[in-house]
């Protein structure tokens, strides 16, 4: 679990310290195909070209999606089931690794491809090759657990993906402030 923690709090470090001047909060940032993203939006699959949102949150923002069981449960679920391509309701580490990053942002510009190979090998060590939907929800609320730590109770400004886990847990945050 540690490995985790430390392979995550080293993206996210890393990320956070390369961030530029504030932006006001979620601002969309337009992409050439709005409409096939939000058409492809509708399949059981993680589109290619998603629109990103820049986007504030804090650890609270995370780790409160987390603690509401029910929308953490139906969120992941429904992730587990666009990352399972082949549908035999494991993912495979091919599968994980190519939908991971629409999910949570593991890939990153300012991260090395052998900081982000360091994740996904401590994740295959933690959880194992092959996971199921209640282990794959355990990776994830790690995940978002390390990424807590990582950014503290400091605001993070960060362009995310529109149908990410992030923006899931600001909408979440948003909705239940009301």
């Amino acid at each position: 679990m540690q490995a985790i923690y430390n392979a995550f709090e080293s993206l996210c470090m890393c990320a956070a310290n390369n961030d530029k001047q504030p932006q006001p909060p979620t601002k969309r940032r337009r992409g050439k195909k709005k409409k096939l993203a939000n058409k492809e939006r509708t399949n059981p699959q993680i589109p290619k070209n998603p629109i990103m949102i820049e986007t504030v949150f804090t650890s609270q923002t995370l780790m409160g999606l987390i603690s509401d069981t029910k929308s953490f449960e139906s969120i992941t679920d429904g992730y587990f089931k666009i990352l399972d391509l082949d549908g035999d309701g494991r993912l495979s580490p091919s599968e994980l690794r190519k939908g991971l990053n629409r999910v949570v942002a593991v890939e990153s510009e300012v991260a090395s491809g052998e900081e982000t190979d360091s994740v996904y090998e401590a994740i295959l060590e933690r959880f194992g090759e092959n996971l199921v939907p209640g282990t794959f929800r355990d990776l994830i609320s790690e995940i978002l657990t390390a990424m807590a730590r990582a950014f503290g109770n400091t605001p993070v400004i960060m362009v995310v993906h529109s149908d990410g886990l992030i923006m899931n847990a600001v909408r979440h945050e948003s909705e239940n402030a009301m």
